[in-house]
């Protein structure tokens, strides 16, 4: 396919603030669902895609007098993929998107 672009993600497994320990992971997007960059300023990039959808969730619904459960409550929240880049990856992305 050569509408996906391979980056890496991190995700913090372990260790302190000052040596933290990750796990790496190969992941990929479609860019043709990219809406959106956006440049942070510790150098990373921000990717939106435009695939907005709904997830429902049940949440406890605690009276608060009693401080107990009545029931369940059906909330509906709209999301949409966020997708961090760093490092190289940014780099990578941009000479892959770049219109010449």
């Amino acid at each position: 396919m050569k509408n996906q672009f391979f980056y890496t993600r991190k995700e913090l497994k372990s260790g302190t603030p000052e040596n933290p320990v990750y796990n790496e992971f190969r992941d990929s997007f479609n860019v043709r669902k990219v809406i959106r960059t956006v440049a942070i300023e510790d150098g990373r990039l921000l990717i939106l895609l435009d695939d907005i959808h709904e997830r429902a969730q049940e949440m406890p619904e605690i009276d608060p007098r009693s401080n107990k459960v009545k029931g369940i409550k059906r909330q509906r929240n709209t999301f949409q993929s966020e997708i961090y880049l760093e490092g190289q990856d940014v780099e990578r992305f941009y000479n892959a998107t770049a219109i010449v």
